[in-house]
């Protein structure tokens, strides 16, 4: 091959090579709520709660770890986790027989993620499945009565109403069922409104 060609091949061979950039490997996400507790547990009385800020406190310094509290005999009542004073990721509440009562999630102190809420009454059985972000409902939530029916199922954007609202007798039908789109609202709100439920009859508030 001529001298002058071979380097004119030779410099495209080049050129083309470095036009062809690599794309950076992707970092894996992280879920940046879920911030590192330090492995330290504290019994819940040897901290000071100040319900204006919020804030847990041990020996006048914020605190960072996990707070367990327990029952007279033994079993755990309560475990939360929190960073520099303030609840962090997950906090876990038991009835006295090892159950779940309660299960919320937060960061930096306010309500993000799922909640979930169980009946006193044996079997406890599920009555709340809620979404919060930033402190405020969010997202989808339902309520089922303490037998098991499903009581409510809504829909919140940053803790105002929006889409489809519903909420049911125990008998499966529908006494509110309504849409929320910008404030406006489209369907039977009147019902939920100005009706209550009792004994699965629907009575009319003065």
């Amino acid at each position: 091959m001529n001298p002058i060609l071979m380097m004119v091949f030779t410099i495209c061979l080049f050129l083309c090579s470095c036009s062809e950039k690599k794309e950076p490997t992707p970092s894996p996400k992280i879920d940046v709520h879920l911030l590192n507790i330090p492995d330290i547990t504290v019994d819940k009385s040897a901290l000071v709660y100040d319900k204006k800020s919020s804030i847990w406190t041990l020996d006048g310094a914020l605190f960072s770890g996990y707070v367990e509290s327990c029952y007279q005999n033994g079993i755990l009542k309560q475990k939360m986790g929190v960073l520099a004073g303030k609840k962090q990721n997950q906090s876990i509440d038991w009835y006295p027989d090892g159950h779940y009562s309660l299960i919320a999630n937060y960061h930096l102190g306010k309500l993000h993620g799922e909640k979930k809420i169980w009946s006193s009454d044996v079997p406890h059985i599920l009555i709340a499945q809620l979404n919060f972000k930033k402190g405020k409902a969010h997202g989808a939530q339902k309520k089922w009565y303490p037998t098991g029916e499903l009581f409510q199922k809504l829909n919140m954007n940053m803790g105002r109403e929006e889409g489809n609202q519903q909420a049911f007798r125990k008998n499966g039908a529908l006494f509110a069922n309504y849409e929320a789109k910008e404030g406006r609202i489209f369907g039977l709100k009147r019902a939920k409104l100005c009706f209550s439920l009792e004994e699965e009859n629907i009575q009319e508030e003065e």
